[in-house]
């Protein structure tokens, strides 16, 4: 029979283990799909998913050097332990990347079927680019990606204009 103690931990590997395999099926998803989905919900999952495979690493490592008693997997064991803080600060580090990207996304138009979107360039090594993504429900479908340079964007403020646009695109190929 469990104590109380043990119950609790337990409970929350099970819920650890089943967070795993929700993240792993998603992260599947996500990958083969040609739909791109929402991109709030990805945040979590790249927030967490390492935290989650490590937790589980560090039990497996853990129980193979109690089992073994090998100096070798004690001393993984340790290093896994102090390599926490420096994901912590990769973390960090793509965090803030990942929010110097948002900003430079800008949506210009947007109604029930299109989404137009400039991403300016991060470094100046990098094309500012136009993107033009099609609603599915709540999915996004790139139709159309391109160098900004390529594109007025002022003329594409309609559904009729993106439709238009699209078509010229698909003839020129």
């Amino acid at each position: 029979m469990l104590s109380g103690k043990h119950k609790i931990y337990w409970m929350v590997r099970k819920l650890l283990s089943y967070l795993l395999w929700l993240e792993v099926v998603w992260l599947v998803l996500n990958c083969v799909s040609p739909w791109k989905l929402r991109s709030d919900v990805d945040i979590i999952f790249v927030y967490t998913l390492p935290w989650i495979l490590l937790f589980f690493l560090i039990r497996y490592i853990k129980r193979r050097w109690k089992e073994d008693g090998n100096a070798a997997i004690g001393c993984l064991y340790t290093m896994l332990w102090v390599s926490i803080p420096f994901i912590i600060i990769v973390q960090l580090l793509f965090g803030w990347l990942g929010n110097l990207k948002n900003d430079s996304t800008k949506i210009t138009f947007e109604d029930d079927k299109y989404q137009v979107t400039i991403i300016e360039a991060l470094f100046a090594t990098q094309m500012d680019k136009i993107q033009i993504m099609e609603h599915c429900g709540p999915f996004y479908h790139k139709v159309y990606s391109s160098d900004l340079y390529d594109v007025d964007t002022d003329k594409l403020k309609s559904k009729a204009a993106i439709e238009d646009f699209l078509k010229e695109q698909e003839r020129e190929k």
